[in-house]
């Protein structure tokens, strides 16, 4: 892989390529059009079929004179050698046969061109998206390939564990989606080879490209549509998670519990790693370290607290080891070139992968993943090594770390197929947890678009730095971007010792993060919340505890990004396209109502905010702002600065934990005065497929008298209902109104409150 990884791509020698054999379409798919593009070179491409977007519908469409038009696109130019969607100008290219690198040669089937690219000028606009990546979010003077692998995300460091072969072009406001659903390895060249020409390169025989026109907002929730809305999951996923490498034994496991319950702090799920297994083999359980599963799981599901195992693809070839008997007499794994089982290495040194390119395969998977849960009372899967990783062939590591890419799966090579492997490794594992009637709960390292259908994603082997921490924000915002809303770093860094600064300030950044988990390496030092004792335990606590007061508000977000495939953390720019200074890397809008400026350098107790246009208000202390403008803030050790945007209402609830259940008894709202306020909350048992309900406040300001009406639509019983408003003098006359210390409480149980000042 390395030898394709480090090619320099001779694009000198490619040669430009008629549009004879270009496929025009319209498709829709859940309400969003785009316009498809397919060259082909063998006849039996042409009903192609792609690995991410799968049942778009052809629309109705005209040409006329190399123009084509459908409705609701914006028309799409073919002529010259040349597409054109509105300012973008693609021109395609080839590199013949023999300019190609022998292993393309052999692997493409003896197409005339083995490579095929795309050429375009870059303009003005700035280029986001492309999934996993380290550096900041803007694209632009860069390469990237998409081809998973097993690498930690380190500075300059490309590829990494996940395949995310979309850009987003933003300029003057207006955004455009550039989708290359193809499996084989691509490169996006984004002025690195040459500062004003973008190019896109596909190591196979065909391109597949979609294309699509809106406001990022529509573009980026265009891509998750169209590659499949993500999961709904189960409330218990948005709690706080625990993991190190590895609590080894029961007794391990039982000690965290008990020290989370000592210290009163939240706790959702406890997670084992590779050592809870007899001798690495998946879908087994120590008799050893864990001699009684069962009764520890039923005994910690009687607190609340849930087991997630980790299981890797790769099976260990040992005779009488059932999955291994089983796979074989199934025929389920991948071959060698000569269609012989590929034996290699992971933590079992001799192993074999699941072609999860097979329908068989995946059956068999999803039967052994359903049977494990089932036994043992496990909650979720947590999916890893699984680009896939190899630490062994031939007796040796490979300095890849992956298999031959002439191995076989199907009728497909390891060269095309291996993008795909944690898609379809995801996709079976959540089959087999759908089985149990419950929300299946997946975490993976990584993905292909769509890999959001079936599960979270984390971004892999981190360290103990501040520069991990930074990091962790442009990579979780650009998988938002790339259709993935539920994403989260390891807390605290997974590598090196962490210390109790940066532990504190990760934890209040990790509370906001889409998955929040705290995960340590083997070795290294411990970082339970409670490690480093007091202040920082309780300066912990009060991290973990906002995250539970903000459960209602990330449900929601949850529900949303179900419903209309919009990330929970948001770059500033998909709201204020137009202004410059919303291009940042260093702030994030969770949803659209809550701006976070983390602390992310050590020793700073003070840090710069941007605020875009509008009004906001610091979450703490109520003071308001206008912006646009730039702030100098206090960010004391204890919170991180939040701001909230006017006329909005957060959602929150008491901090308790465990999750039982998202219909909350307590709900207080947040309000930011504005002229309009409006605030909504979903709510549902929290797991199973029973439908839920959105409940909204609704209100107004004119400056003197504020009103609030809660539609409650859930008709589940409520011991309260708040509206809090901070930073305002005490009103001169109300309903169901309290005031202290510049704080407004108004008692929402009726369904209406008031409160007004004199002018």
């Amino acid at each position: 892989m390395n030898e394709l990884l480090d090619w320099d791509i001779p694009f000198d020698r490619l040669e430009g390529l008629p549009l004879a054999d270009v496929r025009v379409q319209a498709v829709e798919k859940e309400g969003v059009r785009a316009w498809r593009l397919l060259f082909t070179q063998r006849p039996r491409d042409r009903a192609k079929a792609g690995p991410a977007v799968q049942g778009a519908r052809p629309l109705p469409m005209e040409e006329a004179q190399g123009v084509y038009r459908a409705e609701g696109l914006p028309p799409l130019a073919l002529g010259e050698g040349r597409v054109r969607l509105g300012d973008l100008e693609l021109t395609l290219w080839g590199l013949p046969h023999l300019e190609a690198l022998p292993l393309l040669r052999l692997l493409s089937d003896g197409v005339p061109y083995p490579l095929l690219a795309l050429r375009f000028a870059l303009g003005a606009a700035h280029y986001y998206g492309l999934g996993e990546r380290t550096g900041g979010l803007e694209r632009r003077s860069r390469r990237f390939w998409n081809f998973t692998m097993d690498q930690p995300p380190r500075p300059g460091r490309d590829p990494l564990y996940q395949a995310s072969p979309f850009l987003l072009r933003l300029e003057e406001g207006r955004a455009l989606g550039l989708l290359l659903d193809e499996s084989h390895p691509s490169l996006f060249d984004l002025g690195h080879a040459h500062p004003a020409e973008g190019r896109i390169a596909v190591a196979g025989p065909h391109l597949d490209l979609y294309l699509w026109e809106g406001s990022p907002l529509e573009v980026v929730r265009g891509l998750t549509l169209l590659t499949g809305r993500p999961a709904m999951p189960p409330l218990w996923a948005l709690g706080y998670h625990q993991c190190r490498y590895s609590y080894a034994d029961s007794q391990a496991v039982r000690e965290v519990v008990e020290a989370f319950k000592a210290h009163d702090l939240p706790l959702e799920a406890v997670w084992l790693d590779i050592h809870y297994m007899e001798g690495y083999k998946v879908f087994t359980l120590s008799p050893h370290r864990f001699p009684d599963f069962r009764a520890l799981s039923d005994e910690l599901a009687q607190e609340g607290v849930r087991l997630v195992p980790i299981v890797d693809p790769g099976v260990k070839v040992e005779e009488g080891y059932r999955v291994f008997e089983e796979g074989k007499r199934r025929g389920v794994f991948i071959l060698d070139d000569r269609d012989e089982p590929l034996v290699g290495g992971v933590w079992p040194r001799r192993a074999v992968w699941p072609d999860f390119s097979r329908e068989e395969a995946r059956a068999f998977w999803a039967e052994e993943v359903r049977a494990f849960a089932e036994e043992n009372g496990f909650a979720g899967i947590w999916n890893d090594m699984n680009e896939p990783a190899v630490l062994e062939l031939g007796g040796a590591e490979p300095p890849d770390k992956a298999l031959p890419l002439t191995a076989r799966q199907g009728g497909k090579s390891h060269l095309e197929a291996r993008n795909l492997y944690a898609l379809g490794m995801a996709e079976a594992t959540h089959r087999g947890l759908a089985a149990l009637g419950r929300r299946p709960f997946i975490l993976t390292r990584s993905g292909f678009p769509g890999i959001q259908r079936y599960a979270f994603v984390w971004t892999g082997d981190n360290e103990s730095r501040y520069e991990d921490m930074a990091l962790s924000v442009p990579m979780l915002l650009s998988l938002g971007l790339s259709g993935v809303p539920f994403a989260g770093t390891d807390v605290g860094g997974f590598g090196l010792d962490t210390e109790p600064e940066l532990l504190l300030r990760w934890t209040w950044l990790g509370a906001l993060y889409p998955f929040f988990r705290n995960h340590s390496a083997l070795g290294t030092r411990r970082q339970e919340p409670y490690a480093f004792g007091e202040p920082w335990t309780s300066r912990m606590r009060e991290a973990l505890r906002f995250r539970y007061r903000l459960l209602p508000y990330l449900y929601s977000l949850a529900r949303q990004a179900h419903e209309e495939g919009l990330p929970l953390w948001r770059p500033l720019f998909l709201h204020w396209p137009e202004e410059p200074e919303a291009r940042r890397d260093d702030e994030f809008l969770l949803g659209e109502a809550l701006l976070a400026a983390p602390v992310l350098w050590q020793g700073a107790r003070a840090r710069e905010v941007y605020l875009p246009p509008g009004g906001w208000q610091d979450f703490w202390e109520g003071a308001l702002w206008e912006g646009p403008r730039r702030l100098g803030v206090e960010a004391p050790l204890e919170r991180l600065p939040l701001f909230q945007r006017a006329g909005t209402a957060l959602p929150l609830t008491e901090p308790h934990a465990p999750t039982r259940s998202a219909r909350w008894a307590h709900l207080e709202f947040r309000v930011a005065l504005g002229r309009e306020i409006r605030g909504r909350v979903y709510e549902d048992e929290g797991e199973g497929e029973t439908l839920g309900a959105w409940s909204e406040l609704l209100g107004s300001f004119d400056g003197q008298r504020l009103e609030l009406r809660f539609v409650d639509r859930s008709s589940h019983p409520r011991e309260a209902v708040f509206a809090e408003v901070r930073g305002v003098a005490p009103p001169s006359r109300g309903v169901g109104l309290a005031y202290q210390d510049g704080v407004l409480r108004l008692n929402l149980s009726s369904g209406e409150a008031w409160a007004e000042w004199d002018g």
